[in-house]
């Protein structure tokens, strides 16, 4: 397996991960960059007892808690989350990038461990084996990590109701 082959086949999904992992669309093709940056660095070391796709997740994990402490971009999405629903939306083009603002904004609301899960599971399709594989958790606490995951969503989701009557209100 090359580093080649390895950039071909997963670019998409180390580009949607970095993205779901909080880093925007702005600075996701260098954090991609960086992913891939180590990964050629430590091609050689992956363990082919594992998955590809687990161990590429878990470096974009960690180069998006490095961009995400050395960027003050909280502020910022919260800024333009506000905007970009007070704007009238004209497109579904636009919508679509409404909605995947608001999905990024209400992902970031997660702790790290339970975004991680949540995103494979729900948003990549992996299952909760592969999950636990990969971070090398039990089962049990793979599938307790996606139920808070879940529920600390639809808690994000009520607050942005809630915050988007009162601004309508």
């Amino acid at each position: 397996m090359t580093l080649e082959q390895v950039y071909q086949d997963h670019q998409a999904f180390v580009w949607r991960s970095v993205q779901r992992l909080g880093i925007p669309s702005a600075h996701a093709d260098d954090a991609v960059h960086d992913v891939f940056l180590v990964v050629a660095r430590r091609l050689a070391e992956f363990r082919s007892d594992s998955q590809l796709r687990t161990w590429l997740f878990a470096i974009a994990l960690r180069v998006a808690q490095r961009y995400r402490r050395t960027q003050a971009r909280q502020h910022r999405k919260a800024e333009a989350l506000r905007s970009a629903t007070e704007a009238r939306v004209e497109s579904s083009g636009e919508e679509r990038r409404v909605a995947a603002d608001l999905l990024h904004h209400l992902l970031s609301t997660l702790s790290e461990d339970r975004r991680a899960v949540f995103i494979l599971i729900e948003l990549e399709g992996l299952t909760a084996p592969e999950v636990a594989e990969a971070f090398r958790l039990k089962l049990p606490t793979v599938y307790s990590k996606l139920r808070a995951a879940r529920q600390d969503l639809e808690q994000a989701i009520r607050r942005e109701e809630a915050r988007a009557e009162r601004e309508v209100g």
